[in-house]
């Protein structure tokens, strides 16, 4: 099968991910550009290539333009910005069918079990037959070999060894969970240095390992690699109906900021992702 990757395009300091593969455009950055300017480029590509939906992440004193033009508010982070403004996720839709989220009663229960479940996360260890440590460049043929095993589809291409070795050199730190020499876990902080924020993303884990406690011992040492590296808030967005990876975020002490119905191509299919948002200071 051939898989077509969504572009990551710049306008100055605008980054823009759009394509029929997620069915959307994407706002990432924007950087000090004029946010006319910003909302007029993601309305003309939006138009343009019948995409189903627009979605931004901006900080809260920019979002009027988009309100006032008929975007609506799925998600926030509070104090993404700098430890001190808040990031807000924002939607519009261009298809009626795209804003229905047809298992959203299940996703529901996934957000309260693991809000529960939540106080139940204190002292989780990895079995000492795992080690979790930090990937590098040795190692990049068996990550992408293993994200080909678990993602069918995926928002970006990581299951290619260009592309991991490119973001490993610019603002991507890889971890994984190896049983003696065979790699079984993988994980990323995306960094976002300029704002002291970080995603925690790219989580993946051999099904036959699931239950073991692997995704959280890898966040834990991504947390601890971020906090030294002056990160403040770190976020992910996580698949609405996986019950695994929301327990997983909520008992390591993140809260829930939103849902972004239909948002995101992985695994085959067009889901539902939650964002949980923890403070590092």
């Amino acid at each position: 099968m051939i898989i077509i990757f969504d572009l990551i395009t710049k306008y100055g300091d605008i980054i823009i991910h759009h394509g029929k593969n997620n069915d959307r455009a994407y706002l990432l950055s924007i950087g000090d550009s004029d946010i006319d300017f910003v909302y007029e480029k993601l309305e003309k590509l939006a138009k343009q290539n019948n995409y189903g939906k627009i979605i931004v992440k901006l900080p809260y004193k920019s979002i009027a333009k988009f309100i006032k033009n008929g975007f609506v508010i799925e998600a926030n982070i509070p104090k993404y910005y700098y430890g001190l403004e808040d990031a807000v996720f924002l939607c519009k839709y261009y298809n009626e069918k795209r804003k229905v989220d047809e298992e959203k009663f299940k996703c529901d229960d996934i957000i309260k079990i693991s809000k529960i479940k939540a106080q139940k996360g204190k002292n989780i260890k990895l079995d000492t037959s795992f080690i979790c440590c930090k990937a590098t460049i040795a190692d990049v043929s068996s990550m992408t070999e293993l994200y080909r095993k678990i993602f069918k589809t995926y928002p970006f291409p990581i299951h290619n060894e260009e592309y991991i070795l490119k973001t490993m050199n610019e603002n991507v730190i890889y971890y994984g969970v190896w049983e003696k020499t065979k790699l079984i876990a993988l994980s990323s902080i995306e960094m976002d240095i300029k704002n002291n924020a970080a995603e925690m993303t790219d989580f993946a884990v051999l099904e036959e390992y699931r239950g073991n406690n692997i995704a959280h011992a890898l966040l834990g040492k991504m947390e601890e690699k971020s906090f030294k590296l002056g990160i403040k808030t770190v976020f992910t967005i996580a698949r609405a109906k996986s019950p695994g990876m929301n327990i997983t975020f909520a008992r390591s002490g993140y809260d829930y900021g939103g849902t972004l119905i239909n948002n995101t191509n992985i695994s085959g299919q067009i889901e539902s992702m939650n964002v949980w948002y923890k403070s590092l200071k």
